[in-house]
C-alpha cells in the first residue's frame, strides 16, 4: 500500500488517504466499512494488522469499483489535493555519514565506525510540492535524499536479526541543510540549527508498507535540481545498513511512527568542485526520487523576513 496524508478541496485538517493504482487519490475517511478502517496514517500503524487489512480491503474495493466503470466517492487527480506530511512522528533521527563517496566528498578522512547522526525536528516536516523556504542568514542551503524507515511498533533494544518485524514502511525525506551554519556548529560538537530551521525536512510524498519492498537494500536514489542530475546512487551502498541502524537507535526507544532516516549518498553541494555552485537558491525544484516509492517534488524559495 502507498498511504498517504492529504487535505482535500473540502477538508480543512489532513485526511487519511492511498494512491491507487490509476494515480489517482483515495481519501479513506469518506470510506464507510466499519470500525476498524483507521482514520489517520497513526491509527493505521498502532491498529496493526486489523487496521491494515481494513485499509488494504478498502483500497481494494475502490479499485474494483473504478475497474467496472463506477463512481467513486473521495477520489481526486494528485493536483486537487494538497500533500502533508505523510506522518507526524514523534522523533526523526538522522544518520550521518552512511555513504563512502559521500564522507570523501564531505571532506572527511574515515568513514565512522558506528551509526550516528543528529535529531531532526518534527516542526521541520512540510510535504511534496510544498515550498522550502532558504533561510536569510545562509546561502548554502543543499539538498540530501534520504530513504526514511518508518517505524511499526513501540519497541526498545531490539536486536539487528528481528528489526525488520518493527518496521511499518518507507518514504523519502529530503535532509535539507543550512552549510554554513552546520559546519560552524560541527566544529563545536554539535549540529543543531544548521539542520533544523523551518520547512529544512521535506517528507513523502507518501509511505510505502513493507510487503511492497522487500529489499530495501536494492533501492535507487536520484536527486534532480532543475531536472539536472545530482544524486545518482543505490541504497546498497550503505555503510551501515537498517539492522544496524535500528539496533543502534533503538537503545533510545521507538515509538510507533518514528522515523529513521538512513543518511545520503555522494552529489550533494557541499561537495562540488565544479564551476558555479550547486547549492539551492530561489526560483529552483529539487526532486528526490527512490525506486519502489516514488518521486518528492519542492520548489525553493526565499524567506523574506
Amino acid at each position: 500500500m502507498k498511504l498517504l496524508t492529504i487535505r482535500t478541496p473540502r477538508a480543512r485538517s489532513g485526511h487519511f488517504g492511498a494512491l491507487l493504482s490509476n494515480g489517482s487519490v483515495l481519501d479513506l475517511t469518506t470510506v464507510s466499512a466499519g470500525a476498524a478502517l483507521p482514520r489517520s496514517m497513526m491509527d493505521c500503524i498502532r491498529g496493526g494488522a486489523p487496521a491494515q487489512d481494513a485499509t488494504r480491503n478498502a483500497i481494494q474495493d475502490a479499485e474494483t469499483q473504478i475497474r467496472g466503470g463506477q463512481q467513486v466517492a473521495g477520489v481526486y487527480r494528485q493536483d486537487q489535493v494538497t500533500f502533508l506530511p505523510p506522518i507526524t512522528p514523534g522523533k526523526i533521527m538522522a544518520i550521518g555519514r552512511n555513504y563512502a563517496a559521500h564522507v570523501a566528498e564531505a571532506g572527511n578522512a574515515a568513514a565512522p565506525t558506528r551509526p550516528g547522526g543528529f535529531i531532526k525536528l518534527v516542526n521541520c516536516l512540510t510535504g511534496h510540492n510544498q515550498t522550502v523556504f532558504r533561510p536569510p542568514w545562509d546561502e548554502k542551503l543543499d539538498y540530501e535524499n534520504e530513504l526514511a524507515v518508518v517505524m511499526g511498533v513501540d519497541c526498545l533494544d531490539i536486536s539487528a536479526e528481528r528489526c525488520y518485524d518493527y518496521v511499518f514502511g518507507y518514504t523519502i525525506m529530503n535532509d535539507v541543510s543550512a552549510r554554513t551554519i552546520q559546519l560552524a556548529e560541527a566544529k563545536e560538537g554539535n549540529i543543531t540549527v544548521g539542520k533544523n530551521f523551518p520547512t529544512s525536512a521535506p517528507l513523502g510524498p507518501w509511505i510505502v508498507t513493507k510487503d511492497e519492498i522487500p529489499d530495501p537494500h536494492n533501492l535507487q536514489l536520484t536527486t534532480r535540481v532543475n531536472g539536472e542530475v545530482r544524486q545518482d546512487a543505490n541504497t546498497v551502498d550503505q555503510i551501515h545498513k537498517i539492522p544496524a541502524q535500528l539496533n543502534s537507535y533503538s537503545r533510545a526507544g521507538f515509538q510507533a511512527g518514528d522515523i529513521v532516516s538512513t543518511g545520503t549518498p555522494s552529489g550533494v553541494a557541499l561537495g562540488y568542485k565544479g564551476p558555479g555552485s550547486w547549492y539551492m537558491k530561489h526560483g529552483d525544484v529539487v526532486e528526490c526520487e527512490i525506486g519502489g516509492i516514488g518521486v518528492l517534488r519542492n520548489p525553493i524559495k526565499d524567506r523574506r523576513e
